[in-house]
């Protein structure tokens, strides 16, 4: 049995998909400390528990959810992700992950759950004042790589060649009205197209692509945007352009 995680000195949660966390106000890295935020994007797998250090530090994540951003002691860290009901399964285990300080890291839980595994990604907190910043997050494990356009098949690339399971750098845009478009790399035929989403100057976005493209599972291919200010847990679906 894993021992419960209490804060401490060693150890801080601030984020409230965390345990023991009720400061909305508090600064989220310093010199000392490390943003960590854990993304369930397990298409099959339920909810999970996350221990660091053999300390349980989330309790249940959905398939989905966003945890929101913790502020950690930077130090080295071992963590397990388990089913939330049964602590004794592993679905996945990072050995000696190096968490720096002023550091902000989303680690993806991304795949089947007979071959889960982690996507580790260092996220920017950089904000532009006349732009918004977005990445791309391929974590449907039957999708050929991909692009994401904008308008059409045929349209602006703004990410080329995204393969799964794999986070891209930023891409800064004008803040606007986007038509996401997915197609397989380097094709114009649209394997998705969205409606509307308005990007916001000063806001950082993580669009994520999870689900599978299988039509006869319960599995919907979605794609998701969060936005990673402030506490890191709101997101949005895109809307699918129904073709006829």
């Amino acid at each position: 049995m894993r021992r419960a995680l209490y804060v401490s000195m060693c150890l801080v949660f601030l984020a409230c998909g965390f345990l023991g966390c009720d400061d909305d106000e508090t600064t989220l890295v310093n010199n000392y400390y490390t943003g960590l935020r854990v993304i369930h994007a397990g298409y099959d797998t339920p909810p999970v528990a996350v221990f660091l250090n053999n300390g349980l530090a989330i309790e249940s994540l959905e398939y989905g959810e966003s945890s929101g951003y913790a502020s950690i002691l930077s130090d080295v860290y071992n963590i397990d992700v388990t089913p939330a009901d049964d602590e004794t399964t592993l679905l996945i285990s990072i050995e000696n992950l190096v968490l720096m300080p002023l550091d902000i890291i989303t680690v993806f839980a991304v795949g089947e759950q007979a071959d889960i595994r982690p996507l580790i990604a260092e996220d920017s907190r950089y904000l532009l004042d006349d732009r918004a910043r977005v990445r791309f997050v391929h974590a449907v494990p039957d999708a050929p790589a991909i692009d994401l356009r904008v308008d059409a098949g045929d349209g602006t690339q703004v990410f080329s060649s995204v393969a799964f399971p794999e986070v891209t750098g930023y891409a800064d845009l004008a803040p606007d009205s986007y038509i996401f478009v997915i197609t397989a790399a380097g094709d114009t035929v649209p394997l998705a197209t969205f409606e509307g989403i308005v990007l916001e100057t000063g806001t950082i976005y993580t669009i994520l692509a999870l689900g599978t493209l299988e039509g006869g599972d319960a599995y919907d291919f979605t794609v998701r945007v969060f936005t990673d200010n402030e506490e890191g847990i709101r997101s949005v679906d895109l809307v699918p352009v129904v073709m006829e």
